[in-house]
């Protein structure tokens, strides 16, 4: 089975991330190629992939890729730019449609007429299979999650011992991270408890005007003398930065507005590192039954988050945290599920 894989833009983000995972250990019967309309430097994730990666805007020679490769399935993700290639070139396999955004801006192509041209869905979680279905409700609709290397991250021993606990927030600076609350939550928190210490990753290419107000809300809050901003850390090495977190008896918080998944979330799960979520979203189906603390309007509960972070013994928390995400997330279990997804397109094979 041929399939090929399309998505806008090639960067170090979390789609194609999670992508790269996906396909690692798959089934090498199945020949899988990755389509990109244009590289802003993300090819390197790609290192290493067995089938043929793509970068070309020109629509002729999109048809000229599909048409000479004879695909059996062409996947779109959060896109209709290979939906019109496909339409001209009277392409007869199946198509996929691959929707992780949750914005709501960002949804607003599912409108189009070309997504009846679709014959599946795939979503991240539940909560993203029930969003879309509200707008696509005769349309197959698969859950398939986000993988993880577990080769890149696992619990390290720091380097350095840390003398405060590290409270960490890993994200872009924008509204959507809702990176002011973290800054609120840090601030009261500080008050109960000095010994803690507020480290945010990420933010490089955000916004300037977004980068002015999260800098300026530091010295407003007081937080200059107990924050640590991180603007990059390359993909390898975050785990080190979750790994600082766990071993100071910290904890990794997650403010997000909204979100189809929670790669962080998984991320800081498989490096041991305790978490704490906004309840919006996927985030609930991945923090409950025990795997961390989930809770609405985080600002209410500083109270509930000072406990959490200064409980003296969370292993039986952090094994069913690391368990979840080994069973359900790894680059192998992710890869099956995905194969199970084309056999039944293709050959109604149920999972």
């Amino acid at each position: 089975m041929k399939v090929l894989i399309s998505y806008l833009f090639s960067t170090k983000g979390g789609v194609e991330t999670a992508l790269a995972n996906r396909l690692r250990m798959i089934n090498p019967d199945y020949e899988v190629d990755l389509h990109f309309f244009a590289d802003y430097g993300g090819m390197s994730i790609f290192d290493g992939f067995n089938g043929s990666v793509f970068v070309e805007s020109n629509q002729n020679n999109v048809k000229s890729i599909i048409d000479s490769n004879g695909y059996d399935i062409v996947i779109s993700i959060d896109s209709i730019d290979i939906l019109k290639i496909l339409r001209e070139a009277n392409y007869s396999g199946k198509i996929g449609l691959e929707v992780h955004t949750t914005y709501a801006e960002g949804l607003t192509y599912l409108k189009s007429s070309l997504v009846h041209d679709i014959d599946f869905v795939i979503v991240p979680s539940v909560y993203q299979k029930t969003l879309i279905q509200s707008v696509l409700s005769d349309i197959k609709i698969y859950v398939l999650g986000n993988a993880i290397n577990d080769n890149i991250f696992y619990i390290k021993d720091s380097k350095w011992q840390q003398k405060k606990k590290i409270v960490l927030w890993v994200g872009r600076i924008d509204p959507h991270k809702n990176w002011k609350l973290f800054l609120k939550i840090a601030s009261k928190l500080y008050v109960k408890n000095s010994d803690y210490y507020f480290w945010v990753v990420g933010g490089l290419k955000s916004d300037p005007l977004e980068i002015d107000k999260f800098e300026k809300t530091i010295y407003e809050l007081n937080l200059e003398k107990c924050l640590r901003w991180i603007p990059q850390v390359d993909y390898q090495n975050i785990r080190e930065i979750y790994s600082m977190a766990a071993n100071s008896g910290g904890c990794y918080i997650s403010t997000s507005q909204n979100e189809s998944f929670g790669m962080t979330i998984i991320e800081a799960m498989i490096c041991r590192c305790p978490v704490i979520v906004n309840c919006v979203g996927a985030l609930s189906e991945l923090v409950q039954d025990g795997r961390g603390l989930c809770l609405d309007n985080l600002e209410d509960h500083i109270d509930e988050i000072k406990n959490f972070i200064d409980m003296s013994d969370k292993q039986t928390l952090l094994n069913n945290a690391m368990n979840y995400v080994n069973d359900n997330y790894s680059c192998r279990s992710i890869g099956q599920k995905f194969i199970h997804i084309l056999n039944e397109v293709i050959y109604n094979q149920a999972q």
